[in-house]
């Protein structure tokens, strides 16, 4: 179980000067992940009610305290994307347009699904979140690596916390909604699968409104770095795929050296730029400028 207590905190970020591409320059990275981006102020809301309809139940005064501070640690994940859609609305991104589908699919899912069933698929997103922040301070993940500063902050910064609080809605689910193998184990599935058919025409709208239609090779190579036999994403199944061992717990994993080393860092002036040049290295000056 984590020892460590779960504290929220307010972060702003300077995204007036951001390159289309910031991912290192490649256009698949950058838009696989602008892609995710867009939706997590809808998907944030959406945790926090569903935790929320089990706050009253739970019993353990820690976990009501961790209830809280996730609360507001996602409200400002919230605050900070909705900042970044802003971005990327400047780039000619319909963020109502691409969130349309996600608006749908909580709706659909908030009117017909049990409850307990919307915090099991909750505790779901945060495995997949948390297992994403873990990989991206690897030392074998280039996710981020040649990331622009700024934008590697920000997503370093949401992805600590996404581990900082990465057992609260399992144990929501657990200890106030009665738990339960089956329906934790297909959250997942659903969730997995519902993930990839709402992100994944945002994802090929960005890729046409960048002008890479016709460009399949870049596409290709792109892909390859995310599912590819050692990609991104293809680094992490092993983690992801822990969620259905019956013992499972999110905090199996412990916590990562440099998860706590960045928020010993932050601790210091709460700076969450100095906190990533920690983890990454302080970029050279040319990219700074």
């Amino acid at each position: 179980m984590n020892s460590l207590p779960i504290k929220p905190r307010k972060v702003a970020f300077d995204l007036s000067s951001i390159p289309r591409h910031w991912n290192g320059g490649d256009p698949v990275l950058t838009r696989f992940f602008d892609a995710l981006s867009v939706h997590f102020p809808e998907g944030e809301r959406f945790f926090i009610q569903s935790v929320r309809n089990f706050q009253d139940q739970v019993t353990d005064s820690q976990l009501r305290e961790d209830i809280r501070h996730f609360i507001r640690q996602e409200a400002q994940h919230g605050i900070v994307h909705d900042r970044f859609n802003d971005v990327m609305a400047g780039q000619g991104v319909d963020v109502t347009k691409s969130t349309a589908s996600l608006r749908l699919f909580i709706r659909t899912t908030q009117k017909y699904l049990p409850k307990k069933y919307q915090l099991a698929m909750t505790a779901a997103f945060e495995h997949f979140t948390a297992t994403l922040g873990e990989a991206m301070i690897s030392d074998e993940s280039e996710m981020f690596r040649q990331a622009e500063p700024v934008m590697r902050a920000l997503f370093l910064w949401h992805g600590v916390e996404e581990v900082e609080h990465k057992a609260v809605a399992y144990d929501v689910y657990q200890s106030a909604a009665g738990g339960g193998y089956l329906t934790r184990a297909s959250a997942l599935v659903v969730a997995t699968v519902a993930m990839h058919l709402v992100v994944a025409p945002v994802f090929i709208d960005m890729l046409r409104l960048d002008g890479l239609a016709r460009k399949p090779g870049v596409i290709l190579k792109g892909l390859n770095k995310l599912y590819g036999r050692r990609g991104i994403l293809s680094g992490m199944v092993p983690e992801f795929l822990a969620w259905f061992r019956p013992g499972f717990h999110p905090w199996d994993t412990g916590m990562p050296e440099k998860v706590a080393a960045w928020l010993e860092e932050y601790e210091k002036d709460g700076d969450p730029m100095s906190a990533s040049n920690l983890i990454f290295g302080t970029p050279p000056l040319a990219e700074v400028a």
